[in-house]
């Protein structure tokens, strides 16, 4: 099973590749849903550094998970966006 953090990481590295190779709306929102039902029970299912801010903030997710999941997914956008420069 793959841990919450991994998870975030391959979920947000899914919808960025969406954006940065497709940037059809229905392709976005298609790899989210994607992404949410893989992934959405095992971390939440974030994948937007916004989204586990507003997390962090009402009180769902710990500060030390909501910054591992940060991370992951800043991870994810560098990771993708190097990728798009290469290809």
């Amino acid at each position: 099973m793959l841990s919450p953090t991994v998870v975030e990481f391959l979920g947000t590295a899914l919808l960025i590749s969406a954006v940065a190779f497709g940037s059809s709306p229905l392709l976005i929102v298609a790899a989210l849903a994607v992404a949410i039902a893989f992934g959405g029970r095992i971390s939440g299912g974030h994948f937007n550094p916004a989204v586990t801010l507003f997390q962090y903030m009402n009180g769902k997710v710990s500060q030390n998970r909501a910054l591992m999941y940060v991370a992951a997914q800043l991870a994810a956008g560098v990771a993708i966006a190097f990728l798009r420069s290469v290809i």
